[in-house]
């Protein structure tokens, strides 16, 4: 070294001091960078990871919301399928009974396949029912008219399984609820399934009852036009429905997917606690802030909120790595290696596309998977060597083999008739040298079932290519019933001309023999009316010339003699007239109309006028029932004069007449304190010419409970009466309220 370049040397290095500070400040500087720069990495790496678990868990979340969606509208869609199929048995089969209905029901076993569903039923348009068709209804069921609108009433007519809950809602007009009847003119005006908003059913009868909705199918008139609106209306019959549980419902949904999610149903389109309709908690506590994606379900013309919201557990399974270890993973690649930090970047960047590269090819085979498997077409892929490489769940169902049973073997020895193997393991051997006839095709042809039975199926086939092999798609749908439907229909219409001819015939036949009845009762009338009477005028005639020719010279004996002829004639005279009056009852059709029964009892008294001792009491203020005024009339003069009759023994004769409730239905009743009867002869008190007492006792023609019981059953109601002897009798009557 020169003097010269000792010139140029700092002066810090001059002493030995100096010269050590030179030394160590440079690799502390770069310590001290590396160990920054080291911290802000492992840093950095911490946060991409915790960004990374979030990315995974949202897709994990995506994935739940997709198959929550999707299995909600499976599920529904089952039971619109299952309320179409009530609706066209109703359509082909109406009139029918709660019978039927029942016979229709059972097979379809709603209580375990669509596990949730409270009930199958269908309600009626009551406008479009006649009498005998409304006889399954409780008396006085409920109806709302201020609440039902321009909607027609209606009333659940029959309702499977008759279990406690779904008696409660027998007779309910769901049309006169707002919420219900929403619904039920958007199915009936629109021709759709329509699901009702929440609502609170019939049939919660516990302490804590549980939300609810109701979908509905329209039902119309087979033989009228429904193309527009007003048409629609005006064709509606009824409406197939089933009541939902919406807990029970959604348990059974979701009854095998695991808890790591909160799931929570809204009603509608907004998150409101007034509108939750189920909470499924997750395994452990999930905070109000988790991680959630919320999802819009359209059902029935009507929207839902499912909010989904991750467990913790869940967004620990989706982190990579705990961050403790990052932080002392990073601390001593920092401290062991400088240039490590580099090396750790780059491996969290192309980490970072991998994790981002696997998520999106993942999601891509998950989604295809879903479909595939939740396709409700049957779903088969096979290889160049006919062996089977993909079944999916409508395969499972419609073949009844399992995914595991056919998986790798050929597909001609699991569903091709035996007939047609040798034709379809050729096809797949020579696909590469001939022709293809039916790919993109949809045909038709046979398929085997596991338990050896055939059925008919459409098929489409496609081919692709998977790892430069030839693979082919076939998409499957099971059309036996249709097959056998429209075979059904063509033999209906080939005998349906038959039918109608002997169903005429019958009616005719039956026309003729009851016009010849009604010519026999006329001409037995005028028998008695004219040859019965006649010789009874004679005798009352020749008795009486008998006592004036006799004159004073009549003896006590003779003048007791001809007391007893007049009486016996006049006894006779009396079974007539009650013969002729039970005679036309049978005859003379009906004229209805709306009576106030309190008021015509007090007629038929007052035109009796009892004894000034007799005390007759009506208790009858607003009675009003659907009869003809005559034969009604002619009933109760027979009643209330039998209880004036038969209580005229008593020191203080009385007799009451009002109403009560039978057996949840209104009687009307007319009591005496008279003799009364021994019971066991109540089956013989309406019977023609059967009396329990004697001439000498009370007199009468042993007709009058005959004419009160013809009466009564013309006009569709029933009478009976109860009694002990002594202690005086009850006739009770039911008769049609207005």
């Amino acid at each position: 070294m020169s003097v010269r370049d000792w010139q140029f040397l700092p002066d810090s290095l001059d002493t030995p001091q100096e010269s050590w500070r030179a030394g160590w400040l440079l690799p502390v500087i770069v310590a001290l960078g590396i160990l920054t720069l080291g911290a802000a990495i492992t840093a950095a790496f911490v946060l991409s990871m915790e960004r990374a678990a979030m990315t995974l868990t949202r897709s994990t979340l995506e994935e739940r919301a997709a198959h929550t969606q999707n299995a909600i509208e499976e599920r529904l869609s089952a039971c619109e399928a299952v309320l179409r199929g009530g609706a066209g048995f109703i359509d082909n089969a109406w009139p029918i009974t709660e019978q039927e209905w029942r016979r229709f029901s059972r097979p379809l076993n709603l209580a375990k396949v669509l596990t949730g569903v409270q009930g199958f039923g269908y309600a009626a348009v009551v406008d479009k029912l006649v009498s005998r068709e409304m006889s399954p209804l409780p008396r006085g069921f409920w109806s709302n008219r201020a609440g039902r609108g321009n909607h027609p009433q209606t009333a659940i007519l029959f309702l499977e399984p008759q279990d406690e809950r779904n008696k409660e809602a027998l007779g309910f007009d769901m049309a006169s609820e707002p919420v219900r009847r929403a619904a039920m003119e958007r199915a009936r005006d629109e021709n759709v399934a329509a699901v009702t908003a929440k609502v609170t059913l019939v049939q919660e009868i516990d302490s804590s009852p549980q939300p609810g909705f109701l979908m509905y199918v329209p039902v119309y008139q087979r033989d009228l036009p429904v193309a527009t609106v007003p048409e629609r209306r005006n064709a509606l019959l009824g409406y197939v429905y089933s009541p939902f549980r919406a807990g029970d419902f959604m348990e059974s949904v979701f009854a095998t997917d695991p808890r790591d999610v909160e799931i929570e149903v809204y009603d509608g389109q907004q998150i409101r606690a007034s509108g939750l309709m189920y909470r499924r908690s997750a395994h452990e506590r999930v905070a109000a802030d988790s991680i959630h994606l919320l999802r819009y379900v359209a059902v029935g013309g009507h929207h839902w909120t499912l909010r989904i919201a991750a467990a913790p557990s869940m967004i620990r399974a989706n982190q990579l790595v705990p961050a403790w270890m990052v932080w002392v993973g990073g601390a001593l690649g920092t401290l062991l290696l400088s240039g490590l930090g580099f090396a750790m970047a780059r491996s969290r960047q192309m980490l970072r596309e991998r994790v981002l590269a696997d998520q999106r090819l993942l999601q891509q085979e998950r989604d295809a998977a879903t479909i595939l498997e939740n396709s409700l077409e049957v779903f088969i892929v096979i290889d160049e060597q006919d062996r089977i490489l993909e079944w999916n769940k409508q395969a499972v169902h419609t073949f009844g083999w399992t995914k595991s049973e056919v998986l790798g073997r050929q597909l001609a020895d699991i569903i091709v008739p035996e007939r047609m193997r040798e034709a379809h393991m050729e096809a797949v051997r020579k696909f590469h040298t001939r022709p293809h006839t039916v790919l993109g095709k949809r045909v038709e042809m046979p398929a085997l079932r596991k338990d050896g039975v055939e059925i008919v199926v459409a098929i489409s086939i496609a081919s692709t290519l998977r790892r430069g092999k030839t693979v082919f798609f076939a998409s499957l749908r099971d059309i036996t019933a249709r097959r056998q439907q429209e075979e059904q229909v063509r033999q209906l219409n080939a005998t349906l001309e038959q039918r109608v001819r002997e169903r005429t015939q019958e009616l005719e036949m039956a026309n003729r023999r009851l016009q010849v009845a009604y010519r026999d009762l006329e001409a037995f009338t005028r028998s008695v009316s004219h040859d019965l009477r006649a010789p009874l005028r004679a005798i009352k005639g020749y008795s009486a010339l008998l006592a004036e020719n006799l004159g004073t010279s009549l003896s006590s004996r003779a003048q007791r003699d001809l007391d007893g002829i007049a009486s016996t004639t006049r006894r006779m005279d009396g079974i007539i007239d009650h013969l002729l009056k039970l005679a036309s009852v049978s005859q003379r059709e009906l004229q209805t109309q709306d009576l106030d029964l309190g008021e015509l009892m007090r007629q038929v008294v007052a035109e009796l006028g009892p004894q000034p001792s007799t005390q007759v009491h009506i208790s009858l203020s607003s009675a009003c029932v659907r009869a003809d005024p005559g034969l009604l009339t002619l009933a109760l003069r027979n009643l209330i004069s039998n209880a004036i009759k038969f209580s005229q023994t008593r020191p203080s004769p009385e007799v009451w007449i009002g109403a009560t409730e039978v057996e949840q239905t209104r009687a009307y009743f007319i009591r005496d304190n008279g003799v009364g009867f021994d019971p066991k002869y109540s089956a013989r008190l309406f019977g023609a010419f059967q009396r329990l007492h004697s001439e000498r006792e009370f007199e009468g023609t042993g007709l009058g409970l005959t004419i009160v019981k013809s009466v009564i059953e013309k006009h569709g109601g029933r009478v009976w009466a109860e009694s002990q002897p002594g202690q005086g009798a009850t006739f009770y009557f039911v008769l049609p309220a207005c």
